[in-house]
């Protein structure tokens, strides 16, 4: 497979901002791709239609006319940000990609983010998504991980550095575990060592880990299969202890979801690693 060329961010003012740009940065420069930051900004009459909230239309205008500026305002920082951080990595700034070589653009939006990311993901190699704030799952990384189609990388969200050396993969043999490691052969091919970490109470499926080992192996890349023992009761701490204790610097896993019944939508192994993994999470749906 080859490595990802177009890489697409969304960005918002919710915090760490620097950090998750740094970070994202960084994973264009590993892959020599261009980076697509998209930052995008909502009319106010999708909150708040004044024929529902009762208000008169002057009033619907003067709001309209502050939060334009707000936003006008924080859009001009945050590309300003941007431009300042790409220039201090070495990051050209290009509207179309580079050969072999990092690149970064802005695009400036109006819509939902989460409606953008699902929509635009789809012409995209790989999303960086931030890690939510408190551990919340965000509307826009449900929307990425189950609507865009393309593997996304969920980075925590003081990380600004991205050179895996040690990858772990949660591997229970589904089709979106499969996906995810096919997503992940341009990482697993540079990285120093893998593992396939099986829990011990998966049930016995075919192909098991040892034929994960043999594909990878027709890859060039050799990996060492674990069994993971069952201590807690949280799904996914066992796995993210084990993947701690080897000193891992990507997970790759699969999503797993639930039919959407009052917004959970996830699974618990993917709830609890989206959650609360100081790893990033290299993950397909």
């Amino acid at each position: 497979m080859n490595s990802p060329k177009v890489l697409l961010m969304p960005l918002s003012s919710s915090g760490e901002v620097s950090e998750r740009l740094q970070g994202a940065l960084a994973v264009a420069k590993y892959f020599g791709a261009q980076l697509q930051v998209l930052h995008a900004s909502v009319h106010l009459s999708r909150f708040v239609p004044h024929e529902v909230a009762g208000l008169s239309r002057q009033f619907m205008q003067e709001l309209e006319q502050i939060a334009g500026t707000q936003s006008r305002q924080d859009a001009e920082q945050l590309f300003k940000l941007f431009k300042q951080l790409a220039d201090q990595e070495g990051v050209p700034i290009s509207e179309t990609p580079l050969p072999d070589d990092a690149s970064a653009c802005w695009h400036e939006v109006e819509g939902l983010r989460s409606e953008l990311v699902a929509r635009r993901g789809r012409v995209a190699d790989l999303l960086i998504i931030p890690q939510g704030k408190g551990g919340a799952i965000s509307s826009t990384l449900e929307a990425a991980i189950l609507q865009s189609g393309s593997p996304v990388l969920v980075m925590p969200r003081i990380q600004t550095d991205f050179c895996p050396h040690r990858i772990a993969i949660a591997w229970n043999g589904t089709p979106e575990v499969s996906r995810a490691v096919r997503s992940a052969l341009p990482l697993l091919s540079r990285c120093d060592e893998v593992r396939i970490l099986t829990h011990e109470t998966t049930s016995d499926r075919v192909p098991g880990p040892e034929a994960l080992q043999a594909y990878l192996h027709c890859h060039h890349i050799n990996a060492t299969p674990q069994r993971v023992k069952h201590r807690s009761r949280t799904d996914g701490t066992d796995l993210l202890k084990a993947a701690q204790s080897q000193n891992c610097d990507l997970i790759v896993m699969g999503a797993y979801s639930h039919h959407r019944l009052q917004q959970q939508a996830f699974g618990g192994v993917t709830r609890r690693l989206l959650q609360h993994s100081p790893i990033p999470l290299l993950m397909n749906h």
